[in-house]
């Protein structure tokens, strides 16, 4: 403790000096070299931090066109040693200690406030600056994979509290992504950019500035300005090789966080959206959500979307972990009463038909389903009255029903739901689900034959459903009657009294064929 008391003295009597006299500027080479010992780096990291406040306040790192030649040696040597003081305390972020880097962090932002105020050229020139300390930090944060502290830190406390701060963050992860960036920073640039949630809606509402306030005309007063400056960030993240996880994540903000500043070109976003549909799977589900987004909310044109809906309706989806999620949307997107009956008929046919092969935790969603797309068309109901076909009876065979006019005019590998003939076609599928194994799906699977005098299902009351829990709520049944089973327990299999058995002389006779 008392070797800490004496290091502490040390460190505030060296900045002493330094303040005092331009003699003793030597010193900031000691506290540089202080910052590298474990136990006396914050004391000296906050030192330093004060030293160069000071310095620049007082113009001391401005080259004087006037001045001798041992001046301006100065002020290179001192702009040097803010640079190193800099570049050490980028290192700190990510740093496991906690501490270290929340105090990293707070001290480099500290340093950019004053390179930031002062209200000449190079103020405001110091936020684009690479060489910069604003540069310097937010390439560290964007660098480092383990700064998720530090990253989380400096939107909370600046980025969105400033709107300056904010403009020249997505500026800055703009300029560092057009280098070479790897997977790993694309991906601290959208956990960073991820977190900003403040969108302002007018240009009264940029106000608040965390170095000088800006001139008239400048882009930091116009909120088209800040739009521009989010929208290219995002577009220097849509340019890379995005991983499926990295697309993912994007895709899960659009509508929240992407969207506010692509309102003035939503068909930038649109384009990021239909390339990430191709890459199939939850990603295309993700994609046609945030697409339907903007149809429903910008007016978007896309005139696809329906025939991209249609294609992901396969055996795959009804098997997903993503199940639950493609049926909320799938309720979402159908829930129109202005969509054509032809459309509609295509999607109930086509789950009706997958449905046959599905789990029963998808089926017992599938069916309610149906019922409310039918009772919200009546013109789907004729799928319900027409002569069933024999495909209902699936153990079957009647070779002659096609000759007897009965072939299912429906065509499951048509891509445009139009155009399938689902309309013309019957609901046979269910008439089969009503033969289900599963007692809970083939009692489901008859509402349809019944009068629609229900009302609408609640369909989310039947997402969460799956073998697990289906198996369990018909063990948990109680019995109502005893099942008769067989009492009397055989002492013999394969022998009798006289001898061998019927069976025991079958396992014989094999055995010996065998030998």
């Amino acid at each position: 403790m008392k070797a800490l008391d004496t290091r502490e003295a040390r460190i505030l009597h060296l900045e002493e000096q330094i303040l005092e006299s331009p003699t003793h500027y030597g010193n900031i080479e000691e506290l540089q070299n202080l910052m590298a010992e474990t136990e006396s780096r914050c004391l000296a990291a906050v030192a330093l931090c004060r030293v160069f406040c000071r310095l620049m306040a007082g113009e001391q790192l401005v080259k004087d066109n006037n001045a001798s030649e041992e001046a301006a040696q100065l002020v290179r040597r001192l702009r040097l040693w803010l640079r190193e003081y800099v570049s050490h305390l980028c290192s700190w972020i990510g740093s496991p200690d906690a501490t270290t880097e929340s105090t990293a962090l707070t001290l480099l932002m500290r340093i950019v406030k004053e390179e930031a105020s002062g209200g000449s050229r190079s103020a405001a020139q110091s936020w684009r600056n690479e060489r910069a300390s604003f540069q310097s930090m937010v390439r560290a944060l964007l660098r480092e994979r383990e700064a998720e502290g530090a990253r989380q830190q400096f939107v909370e406390k600046y980025v969105e509290e400033y709107d300056d701060v904010r403009f020249y963050t997505f500026v800055a992860v703009k300029q560092y992504l057009s280098e070479a960036a790897g997977a790993s920073d694309v991906g601290n640039a959208i956990e960073l950019l991820s977190q900003i949630e403040g969108v302002p809606d007018a240009d009264e509402e940029l106000e608040h500035w965390y170095g000088d306030a800006p001139e008239d005309k400048s882009p930091l007063l116009s909120l088209n300005g800040h739009r521009k400056s989010a929208r290219e960030a995002w577009l220097s993240i849509f340019r890379t090789p995005l991983s499926v996880k990295q697309r993912k994540s994007i895709l899960s903000i659009t509508a929240a966080q992407l969207l506010p500043w692509f309102t003035n070109h939503i068909e930038l976003l649109a384009d990021f959206l239909t390339d990430s549909f191709q890459q199939g799977g939850a990603t295309s589900l993700l994609a046609l959500s945030g697409i339907f987004h903007l149809m429903t909310v910008k007016n978007l044109d896309y005139p696809d979307f329906y025939k991209n809906l249609y294609s992901l309706l396969d055996e795959d989806v009804l098997h997903s972990k993503h199940r639950s999620r493609f049926f909320r949307l799938l309720e979402t997107f159908m829930g129109s009463t202005h969509l054509p009956a032809a459309m509609v008929a295509s999607f109930v046919k086509r789950l009706a038909r997958l449905a046959l092969q599905a789990p029963p935790g998808a089926i017992v969603w599938i069916v309610p389903w149906v019922y409310n797309q039918v009772k919200q068309h009546p013109s789907c109901a004729f799928m319900l009255h027409r002569p069933f076909h024999p495909g209902h009876a699936i153990y079957a065979t009647y070779p002659k029903y096609i000759e007897q006019g009965m072939d299912d005019p429906f065509d499951m590998s048509r891509p445009d739901p139009m155009t399938t003939r689902a309309i013309d076609s019957s609901l046979w599928e269910l008439a089969t689900l009503s033969n289900h194994f599963h007692p809970n799906v083939a009692t489901l699977a008859k509402i349809v034959g019944e009068q629609f005098t229900k009302r609408d299902y609640q369909l989310e009351d039947f997402l969460d459903y799956s073998y697990a829990t289906l198996v369990e709520a018909e063990l948990g049944k109680e019995m109502k009657k005893v099942p008769v089973v067989e009492w009397d327990i055989p002492r013999r299999i394969l022998s009798s009294e006289d001898g061998l058995n019927n069976l025991g002389s079958l396992f014989k006779g094999a055995i010996g064929h065998t030998a």
